[in-house]
């Protein structure tokens, strides 16, 4: 596929993330041009048009996806939804950039994937915070062994759904806290430990389907006998933060997902690691995912470390409906 010096944007759908974090991420990245933007509600998608200077305007995804000078797709559509427009716009020849989670279960990711090798254009899931230096830092960190080795690692990530109407509390649509932010956890915990996890045991309190799990505790293994515990919730106040105990010293990063800061803790003395101003990851995310579009370079986050988040999640979805550990290969 070619491009030309920017990269020219499509959005599908007048998503809530895509007006607050994308949309501007991408207008104020200098590689980058909002030229389309479609919705199954038009007069919706000319007003968010009009407020970002979005050039085309469509009543349709399709009609983005058929526009012949779109370079890449950024996908805020609900859970349920990503399979089918992640390879309509891989085959249309479109780089994607789809937000989390990739898709409801691992054989969907793995069929998006395969589309989008075989069309040869880029696919990105769209966990921001992996683009903040502050996570790049964090990685420099453990690499050096200043706090030792890696024992275990804490997560929590919880917000509050009170719509009833909230696609996040809809079965039908890919709701559920796992999906939504326990995923942000699975992420961050197997960037930390480097490896994959060989064992989960999950509990988790369901909604009346009996399908979307609103609360959700996870025990994980990972090779050398380490471990992971994390908590997702979308009944719960808004709360993020992440854990790291190592053997000569510990890692704590408050708000791990959106404005990170580290504080390190060794030898009974605390070290602020922070940056004198903060970076918005979503801009981040866009100039990162551009620069690999027109210089060839590789992708911090690649579509096989989706596969891999999504067999997690898959296998905690399981042990949780079946109230027993499992076994990953």
């Amino acid at each position: 596929m070619k491009v030309s010096q920017k990269v020219k944007w499509g959005i599908l759908s007048t998503a809530r993330c895509a007006k607050e974090r994308l949309l501007p991420a991408i207008r104020a990245e200098r590689n980058s041009e909002l030229l389309a933007i479609g919705s199954r509600d038009i007069e919706k998608a000319k007003l968010v048009a009009e407020n970002f200077g979005i050039h085309r305007v469509y009543g349709s995804y399709q009609e983005v996806i058929d526009d012949p000078e779109i370079d890449a797709i950024y996908i805020p559509l609900p859970n349920n939804m990503h399979k089918e427009w992640t390879i309509k716009a891989a085959k249309a020849g479109k780089h994607v950039l789809c937000e989390k989670p990739v898709a409801l279960n691992v054989e969907e990711a793995e069929e998006m994937v395969a589309v989008c090798e075989k069309s040869d254009v880029l696919f990105m899931e769209a966990f921001a915070f992996r683009c903040h230096p502050q996570w790049h830092r964090l990685r420099e960190i453990l690499d050096s062994s200043h706090i030792g080795e890696i024992r275990n690692v804490n997560a929590h990530y919880s917000i509050s759904v009170e719509n009833p109407n909230d696609i996040r509390l809809n079965p039908n649509m890919g709701g559920g806290s796992l999906y939504d932010v326990g995923s942000y956890c699975i992420n961050a915990i197997r960037f930390i430990m480097g490896e994959e996890p060989t064992e989960v045991h999950a509990i988790s309190k369901f909604a009346p389907d009996n399908i979307v799990d609103l609360t959700s505790s996870v025990v994980m293994r990972f090779p050398g006998d380490r471990l992971a515990q994390f908590s997702s919730s979308i009944e719960s106040t808004h709360k993020q933060v992440v854990e790291v105990t190592g053997t000569k010293g510990s890692i704590k990063i408050s708000w791990p997902f959106r404005h990170p800061s580290l504080v390190i803790q060794k030898d009974a003395k605390e070290i602020m690691d922070v940056f004198e101003f903060q970076l918005d990851e979503y801009t981040e995310q866009v100039i990162h995912f551009v620069d690999c579009i027109l210089t060839g370079k590789t992708l911090w986050y690649g579509p096989e470390e989706s596969i891999k988040n999504m067999k997690v999640i898959e296998a905690i979805y399981e042990s949780a409906s079946h109230g027993t550990k499992l076994q990953l290969n």
